[in-house]
């Protein structure tokens, strides 16, 4: 079904069913994040670009319902959309997929289980602590998957000194019947006091392990974070050293900051230090504004890129 016509069928599907809540539970609620921006980008010995972009805008369906005895069931269903040029799919990652998280499970006391395609766990619980621009750019500083299709993820209710989940991707068989190996992420957090603790570890078969530790305290009006991964490669070993803060410069303006320090083991000269900083202002409930400068420096000759970014998010 081709974008448009399934936003109409959905749209045109609301009116019955979100006319309240149900007895056993909201069986139907429309959100979405709409994310137009605007770029002035600069590359090393190159014109400076300006153009629109898509800064990850979705629209989705989620709902749940009452089983008894203490357990919900849930679901969640969720795309791409572009508000730049109307691809279809919208602004991406590495992930060309349109849809973005879509699964069913159930949760009660002891957690939830669900399965599907989800945002990776380790990418909850250690890269989000980078990714609060929610910029391409943040991607430089990323080692996560953001999305993990074929999957069962179990998480851990929320406990009085910290949280845990797991997530396996289901194996599958290459064409000659042999199976291949299943993705493996474990992701946790423990509470210390005013400060949280998260560490991370994925075994996939695209890499041969990455690890995450990342410390998270506020003060006041700054939280502070330090984030340390390292991905190993097979032929080489990444690592990211990242320092990030966020300060609540009033109720509605906040300003953030990330300086990250990018190495491998490869003895080429592939080091870079990546700069993010930016500020929002929080319009209304939905509407928030925002500007963003990256600065990427490289030690490959021509490698160094700027960017500044400056849109709008309105969420519902």
């Amino acid at each position: 079904m081709k974008q448009g016509t399934m936003l109409a069928a959905l749209l045109a599907a609301i009116p019955t069913l979100a006319d309240g809540p149900s007895a056993d539970g909201e069986l139907f609620t429309v959100f979405g994040s709409l994310r137009p921006e605007a770029i002035a980008l600069s590359r090393d010995g190159g014109d400076v670009a300006r153009r629109m972009d898509d800064g990850y805008s979705r629209l989705g369906v989620r709902g749940e319902s009452d089983l008894g005895e203490g357990w919900t069931g849930f679901y969640r269903y969720e795309r791409r959309v572009s508000a730049n040029d109307g691809e279809s799919d919208g602004a991406s990652r590495s992930d060309r997929n349109e849809l973005r998280q879509v699964f069913v499970g159930v949760r009660g006391d002891r957690g939830s289980l669900s399965i599907g395609r989800h945002y990776g766990l380790y990418y909850d619980f250690i890269d989000d602590e980078l990714d609060r621009h929610r910029s391409h750019y943040s991607d430089a500083i990323v080692f996560g998957d953001l999305f993990v299709s074929n999957a069962l993820v179990y998480r851990s209710p929320d406990m009085e000194h910290g949280t845990f989940g797991i997530l396996v991707e289901l194996n599958d068989a290459d064409a000659s019947g042999d199976a291949v190996d299943e993705r493996l992420e474990v992701a946790g957090t423990v509470r210390l006091g005013g400060a949280s603790l998260h560490a991370g570890y994925v075994q996939s078969p695209t890499h041969d392990g990455l690890l995450g530790i990342a410390l998270s305290r506020p003060a006041g009006r700054l939280t502070l974070s330090g984030v340390f991964q390292q991905i190993d490669r097979g032929t080489e070993t990444e690592q990211l050293l990242s320092i990030a803060t966020d300060v609540r410069v009033s109720d509605s303006r906040t300003a953030r900051f990330a300086v990250t320090s990018r190495t491998d083991d490869s003895g080429a000269d592939n080091d870079d230090i990546y700069l993010i900083a930016g500020a929002d202002e929080r319009l209304s409930k939905h509407l928030l504004a925002f500007i963003e400068v990256f600065f990427r420096a490289a030690d490959t000759d021509g490698a160094d890129e700027s960017a500044v970014i400056a849109g709008f998010r309105f969420d519902f």
